[in-house]
C-alpha cells in the first residue's frame, strides 16, 4: 500500500524541506547561545549550560537527599499518574454526563464552575487538614490541577457532536445508550484527549506546590531545595527533568489517541 506524504511537504522546494526538519535543532543551539551569553556575562548567578549539564551528570551518578534521582524521578512520575488515572476515571465519565445529561448538567454544573477558577495550590491548607501532609495530599493537590482541563473538553466534546451524527445514528435504530456510545464517545474522543493532554502538562506544574507539603522526594522537592539554598544549577536540573517527563508524556498520548483515534493518523 503506498504512503501518502506529509501534505505540509508538498510541493514545498528541497531547501524548506531541510529547513522545516533543522529549524528544531537551530531553535534549541540559539536558546543555548543566549543562555550561555547571559552567564558569562556575569551580571547573574545563572549557571552555564555546561555546568548544568555537569551537575545533572553528578546527581544522577550520585545521591541527592540521600536518594538516587531515579528515585525522586520515580516518586514524581507516581504522583502524577496516579492523580491523572484517577482524574481520567472519574473526570471523563463526569464530563460527558454533563454533556450528554440535562438533569445532571442542571445539578452539577454551577457547583462545578464555582470550583473551576480555584488554582490548585489554594487547596493546600484544606488538604494539609483533611488528609495531613502525606502522600494523599500531595495527590490530591494534583488532582484539582488536571481533574478540570478533563471534564471540561469531555464536556465540551459531547456537546459539540455534529447534529448529522445523531441523525445517522437515528437513522439506524441507534437508541440512547447506543447514541452514547457509538455515536457520541467516538466523536468526543478528540476533545477528551485534547483536555487529558493540557491536564499533563498542568499536572507537571502542580506538582511542584504538591512537594511543597513536607516531601522529602520528588523533582519538585529538589527544585525547592536548589531555590532554598541558592543552587540555580539543582533548580535547573529539576526543570529540566520536568520538562523532558512532560514531552514523553505528551508523546505518549499523542501515539495512544492515534491508536484510538485511527482517523487521526493522516
Amino acid at each position: 500500500m503506498k504512503t501518502k506524504n506529509n501534505p505540509l511537504m508538498e510541493n514545498r522546494s528541497l531547501p524548506y524541506k531541510i529547513f522545516y526538519y533543522i529549524s528544531p535543532c537551530l531553535l534549541l543551539i540559539a536558546f543555548l547561545i543566549f543562555w550561555q551569553a547571559v552567564a558569562a556575562s556575569g551580571r547573574t548567578l545563572l549557571p552555564t549550560p555546561y555546568e548544568a549539564l555537569e551537575r545533572l551528570f553528578t546527581i544522577w551518578t550520585g545521591t541527592i537527599a540521600k536518594k538516587p534521582m531515579i528515585y525522586h524521578v520515580f516518586m514524581s512520575v507516581r504522583r502524577i499518574l496516579t492523580a491523572l488515572l484517577i482524574s481520567i476515571g472519574v473526570g471523563v465519565p463526569f464530563g460527558v454526563a454533563m454533556g450528554w445529561n440535562k438533569i445532571f448538567r442542571a445539578i452539577f454544573k454551577p457547583l462545578f464552575e464555582v470550583i473551576r477558577p480555584v488554582p490548585p495550590i489554594a487547596w493546600v491548607p484544606l488538604f494539609t487538614l483533611w488528609f495531613g501532609t502525606g502522600e494523599g495530599s500531595r495527590i490530591m493537590i494534583i488532582i484539582m490541577g488536571v481533574f478540570m482541563p478533563i471534564v471540561v473538553n469531555s464536556y465540551t466534546g459531547v456537546t459539540m457532536v455534529p447534529e448529522i451524527n445523531f441523525d445517522v445514528g437515528k437513522v439506524f435504530g441507534a437508541k440512547s445508550m447506543d447514541m452514547l456510545f457509538d455515536v457520541v464517545l467516538p466523536s468526543s474522543l478528540n476533545a477528551i484527549f485534547a483536555g487529558i493532554r493540557t491536564a499533563v502538562g498542568g499536572g507537571w506544574m502542580v506538582v511542584l506546590a504538591s512537594e511543597m507539603l513536607a516531601a522529602r522526594s520528588g523533582i519538585g522537592y529538589l527544585i525547592m531545595q536548589g531555590s532554598n539554598a541558592n543552587d540555580l544549577e539543582l533548580a535547573i536540573v529539576g526543570m529540566f527533568m520536568i520538562g523532558v517527563l512532560g514531552a514523553v508524556f505528551a508523546y505518549g498520548f499523542d501515539f495512544l489517541e492515534r491508536g484510538l483515534c485511527p482517523w487521526r493518523r493522516k
